[in-house]
């Protein structure tokens, strides 16, 4: 049966591309677009300065400022919050690859990988405010309320899942801080890691996008086309959700921030992908995703249409 299926689809996606060169065409120009002119920029330098923290052992100096407030927090280990720092600021799936790098470099244990991945991979906040925010739902000035909100949902789910999870803590274990001098071959090994996995994400990006640009040719009603858009590629979901006619400025808010906080299938196997090579898995990510969903859209709606009332406060 499943061989079946496969050949199937298989069958399905050929003819598609024969019949249809204008929307391959389209989604590899919008997909391309999207890696080279947000993608590229924005990440390439942070894994290659990642790879470095993380073979250098720096990145120990670096935690020093931030770490005692983490483990606090998280109750995790000084090279974690290192995870927590890239998986909040960086974008995905900046926090699953530095994550992956520490676990199989020996810093932390799988067992606090698996922890820390199920809410450190994050869209960046460059992304929230800047695309989401400002370009999309059109707000003149920065929602700091909506933004607090929109990030203190995974902060919870790393607070309340934390006692599902055991693993040493820095009084059980010694870190290892040992630092490794900079040479060429390291920084070379960093480059090509860099360079590798943002091209494998670029893949990924232009293969949903031509998904989604498919979406056109089924006849299926408007608001499902937009829900399996934003259940494929985040940027593309986002977009039609801001565009969609008949649909209220507080509902934009609320699926279009319910679906950067879930990331769709594309954020999906990126993260599959920078975990390649560790004990890592996918679905500790997923499933902290699809329970930050829920709360996402309600309570982004809740304060959408509390928003009037408590604009002179946020």
């Amino acid at each position: 049966m499943k061989k079946i299926l496969f050949v199937f689809t298989v069958s399905a996606i050929l003819v598609l591309v024969f019949t249809h060169p204008v929307l391959i065409a389209a989604g590899c120009a919008r997909g391309l677009n999207l890696w080279y002119t947000s993608v590229l920029p924005s990440l390439l330098p942070f894994l290659i300065l990642s790879g470095l923290l993380v073979h250098t052992g720096l990145f120990h100096v670096l935690n020093r400022a931030y770490a005692p407030f983490l483990k606090k927090i998280f109750h995790i280990s000084e090279s974690g919050c290192y995870v927590v720092l890239t998986g909040f600021l960086c974008g995905f799936p900046m926090g699953a690859k530095v994550d992956a790098d520490l676990v199989k470099s020996g810093h932390i244990s799988p067992e606090e990988g698996r922890y820390l991945l199920g809410f450190c991979n994050n869209v960046s906040p460059a992304f929230f405010l800047n695309y989401l925010c400002a370009m999309r739902l059109g707000y003149a000035a920065p929602p700091w309320g909506l933004f607090l909100l929109f990030y203190s949902l995974p902060v919870l789910y790393g607070v309340f899942s934390r006692p599902f999870f055991h693993f040493p803590s820095d009084h059980e274990k010694k870190e290892q801080a040992a630092i490794h001098r900079l040479n060429f071959p390291m920084l070379d090994t960093c480059i090509m890691d860099g360079f590798t996995t943002v091209t494998r994400l670029g893949g990924y990006i232009m293969l949903f996008t031509i998904f989604a640009q498919f979406l056109s040719l089924l006849p299926i009603p408007g608001p499902v086309q937009i829900f399996l858009s934003a259940l494929l590629e985040v940027s593309s979901g986002i977009d039609r959700i801001c565009s969609a006619e008949g649909l209220s400025a507080v509902w934009k808010n609320a699926f279009a921030c319910a679906c950067a906080a879930f990331g769709g299938l594309c954020i999906c196997a990126q993260t599959q992908s920078v975990l390649s090579g560790s004990p890592l898995s996918v679905r500790d990510w997923l499933k902290g995703r699809l329970i930050i969903l829920l709360p996402a859209l309600l309570l982004t709606f809740l304060y959408s249409s509390a928003a009037p009332v408590l604009h002179g406060c946020w």
